[in-house]
C-alpha cells in the first residue's frame, strides 16, 4: 500500500484570482490560527498542494488557466493514483448551485461570503486549535 501523503493540519490553500477576495479569505483564515498559502489558478494549486500537503483548498469556481472544476477533478484523479484520500476541498462560487452540484467538492461557499459561514467550513473540515 502506497504511503499515505500527512497533509499540515494548520494550513489551508486558498485558490482565488481575484487578490482582494482572496486576500479576505486569508485574513479570516489566519485570524482562526490556521497557516494560508494561496494560489491565483487551478495548475498553481496543484503545485503547490504537491509540495505542501495543505488540511483543506478553498477554491474559486470561476479561474483563468484551470477552474475550479478542473482542480477538484484532478485532485480527486491524482490522489486516486497515488492510493491516498484527496483533501477535502470547499468550492467558491457566485455561479448558484445550479453550476456547483455538478462539482464534486465536499461543501460549497457562496460568493459572496460571511466569516460566519467561513468559520462553518473550517469547523466541519479542520481540527480546532487550542490555546497554549
Amino acid at each position: 500500500m502506497p504511503d499515505e501523503e500527512v497533509p499540515t493540519p494548520r494550513l489551508v490553500l486558498i485558490v482565488e484570482d481575484e487578490e482582494p477576495i482572496a486576500e479576505a479569505l486569508e485574513y479570516i483564515v489566519e485570524d482562526h490560527g490556521y497557516e494560508v498559502l494561496i494560489a491565483q489558478h487551478g495548475k498553481q494549486a496543484l503545485e503547490l498542494l504537491r509540495d505542501h500537503h495543505p488540511a483543506l483548498i478553498i477554491t474559486d469556481l470561476m479561474m483563468p488557466q484551470m477552474n475550479g472544476a478542473e482542480l477538484i477533478t484532478e485532485i480527486r484523479a491524482e490522489a486516486e493514483r497515488n492510493g491516498h484520500s484527496p483533501v477535502p476541498v470547499v468550492l467558491m462560487t457566485a455561479a448558484g448551485g445550479r453550476y456547483a452540484a455538478g462539482v464534486k467538492a465536499d461543501a460549497t461557499l457562496p460568493k459572496p461570503f460571511d466569516i460566519e459561514q467561513v468559520d462553518r467550513v473550517l469547523r466541519r473540515f479542520l481540527e480546532p486549535i487550542g490555546t497554549d
